[in-house]
C-alpha cells in the first residue's frame, strides 16, 4: 500500500517542473536577422524596346523605384524611368511615372515580386501628338540579398501605352503598344 501511495504521489508531482519551465528569451541578433524591412529604394540601368517611340531602335536609361511593404508579402511601389537614344539624328526620349500594388515572395536570400503599375508616359524628340499617354506596367522580378541591407535586383515588365504616331491619320494609327522593359541594379532595404 505504501508503494502504491508513493507511486501516485510521484506521478502527480513529476509534471510540476514541466509547468514551471519558461521559454528562453531570444537574442537581439536573432530578432534583427528575421526583422521585416518596410521600405526599399532601388536604382538601376534600364532598357526599353524600339516600339515605345517613333524612330528609335532601343531606349536605354535608368529606373528608380521606392517600395513600401505593409506585410512581408504585400506592398506598394512607385516607379520613375528616364530613357533615350542619341545614336541617330532623331533623339527620342521617354519618361515614365508609375505606381501600384506589389506582391512579394520572400525567402532567406532571394525575394521575388510581381507588380501592376499605373501612371503616365511622356515622349520627346519624335513629334508624337499627344506626347503624354496613360501607361500601365505589368511584370516582376527577383532580387538576391548580398548584405543585410543591400540586394541585387533583376526585373522586367511590359509597358502598355498609347501614343499617336501618325497625327494626320488618327483613325488608322495602331495606338496601343506593349513594350518590354528590363532593368538591373541595386536595392537598399530599411
Amino acid at each position: 500500500m505504501k508503494g502504491k501511495f508513493l507511486l501516485y504521489v510521484l506521478a502527480f508531482l513529476l509534471p510540476v517542473p514541466l509547468v514551471g519551465q519558461v521559454a528562453k528569451p531570444t537574442t537581439p541578433a536573432a530578432d534583427a536577422a528575421t526583422a521585416f524591412k518596410h521600405f526599399e529604394l532601388y536604382a538601376g540601368y534600364a532598357y526599353s524596346s524600339a516600339n515605345q517611340v517613333k524612330g528609335s531602335s532601343s531606349l536605354t536609361g535608368f529606373n528608380i523605384t521606392a517600395d513600401a511593404k505593409w506585410k512581408p508579402w504585400f506592398g506598394g511601389q512607385m516607379d520613375f524611368g528616364q530613357y533615350g537614344n542619341s545614336t541617330s539624328s532623331v533623339k527620342p526620349t521617354m519618361t515614365t511615372f508609375l505606381a501600384g500594388p506589389s506582391l512579394y515572395v520572400p525567402s532567406d536570400k532571394f525575394e521575388g515580386f510581381f507588380h501592376v503599375l499605373f501612371g503616365g508616359a511622356h515622349t520627346g524628340g519624335v513629334g508624337a501628338t499627344p506626347d503624354i499617354s496613360f501607361a500601365t506596367a505589368i511584370g516582376g522580378g527577383v532580387q538576391y540579398q548580398v548584405y543585410k541591407t543591400f540586394s541585387l535586383r533583376v526585373s522586367g515588365d511590359g509597358i502598355l501605352s498609347s501614343f499617336v504616331l501618325d497625327p494626320n491619320h488618327l483613325g488608322y494609327s495602331a495606338n496601343l503598344r506593349v513594350n518590354p522593359r528590363a532593368s538591373v541594379g541595386v536595392a537598399y532595404s530599411f
